[in-house]
């Protein structure tokens, strides 16, 4: 079974993913300012979406685990696929999305969610056609999240760092190379600037595009 529809014929839909912390903020914005300097169309967005639904995948984070939340994680995601991501790539733009199913295959299995579940929930979710991993070193990371806010329900992102958590993005990352012959193109932000950064990152769009 595959989990990806097959791409659009028009657009490029660009997804960023890796462990919290490791910038995919932004890198999504420094590489938005990038490509609308070079006259594209540029939508950026996120996982949970940032709807109303997304909010309640966010706030149910702190009770709800396991297949419960893997469940309104997935449904998230194919609702904004069919409202959000499909129309703008039809409409011929680059969307850039801050995580994607990498982080599924990595938080739900921090939930001991099994992948074949995560997998099947998730099938026909649109396919992206570039893949960016990001990582950092664990105590860089752990710095980087000491510095925000973390409200309570955040649980996910008080475990960020964790060398489980990046084993699990590795692990995430061989997986759609070998199953789905998606690889990504891996970024160790441990010391990069955001900034340089998000250059090279939209110069790999443009050359994909």
């Amino acid at each position: 079974m595959t989990i990806f529809a097959e791409p659009l014929p028009r657009g490029l839909f660009v997804t960023i993913d890796g462990p919290n912390g490791a910038g995919k903020t932004s890198l999504a914005a420094a590489v938005a300012g990038q490509l609308k300097a070079a006259d594209e169309t540029v939508h950026t967005t996120r996982q949970p979406s940032p709807t109303p639904l997304g909010d309640t995948v966010r706030a149910a984070e702190r009770e709800v685990k396991g297949r419960a939340l893997a469940c309104l994680v997935a449904g998230d995601r194919h609702h904004q696929a069919e409202t959000e991501i499909v129309p703008k790539l039809a409409e011929d733009a680059i969307v850039l999305c801050d995580r994607y199913v990498e982080s599924s295959l990595v938080l739900q299995r921090l939930d001991d969610v099994e992948i074949e579940y995560i997998l099947a929930i998730n099938a026909g979710i649109p396919r992206p056609r570039l893949r960016i991993r990001l990582f950092a070193q664990p105590d860089v990371l752990a710095q980087r999240l000491a510095q925000r806010p973390s409200p309570p329900e955040r649980r996910f992102e008080r475990a960020g760092g964790s060398e489980r958590e990046l084993e699990l993005y590795a692990a995430a990352d061989a997986l759609l190379t070998e199953r789905e012959g998606l690889p990504a193109t891996i970024f160790d932000t441990t010391t990069t600037d955001p900034q340089g950064l998000g250059a090279v990152a939209a110069e790999l769009i443009l050359s994909t595009r």
